[in-house]
């Protein structure tokens, strides 16, 4: 098949064909990689080729992964905790009906700082997937560590 003229449809189908041509020989390089969004006009089409080590971090992922770390510093501060417990927690969600429900259970993965609602990026800890949550989730959740009951007892005393 000649292409004449390109337009949406032929980028779809060249971006597909392309990403399937360079597929083999990025694993036989040990890398991952995809075309990713393009530009084109009727003469010309350009795309963004995103490759990386295999199982690396993308991007975005580290930028969550670098903004979690400061966020768990100034979280376990405020709260006056293990930043430890923090990341080793799973957070349940209740839905507060009297009827007996599962309560789903998320990890914290990510924060992303440029989000003012829903900054946390939870993860299902069943199927894996990835969800926003606002801050207050986390905030509602009790933490007691031994270290501030040891506290809150030398005041008691």
């Amino acid at each position: 098949m000649k292409i004449t003229q390109i337009n949406r449809d032929v980028c779809k189908k060249l971006r597909v064909d392309m990403n399937e041509a360079i597929r083999s020989k990025l694993e036989e390089y040990g890398l991952e990689g995809e075309f990713l969004n393009g530009s084109f006009d009727s003469e010309l089409v350009t795309f963004k080729v995103d490759i990386k080590i295999a199982g690396a971090m993308d991007k975005r992922d580290k930028q969550l992964s670098s903004s979690l770390s400061w966020y768990v510093k100034y979280l376990a501060e405020d709260l006056e905790v293990d930043e430890e417990e923090i990341l080793n927690k799973e957070y349940s969600e209740f839905s507060g009906d009297t009827n007996w429900r599962r309560s789903t259970y998320y990890k914290l993965v990510g924060y992303n700082s440029k989000a003012k609602r829903y900054p946390l990026i939870m993860e299902n800890t069943k199927d894996g997937k990835r969800y926003k949550f606002p801050e207050s989730f986390i905030r509602k959740r009790s933490f007691i560590s031994s270290s501030r009951e040891l506290r809150e007892e030398e005041f008691v005393a």
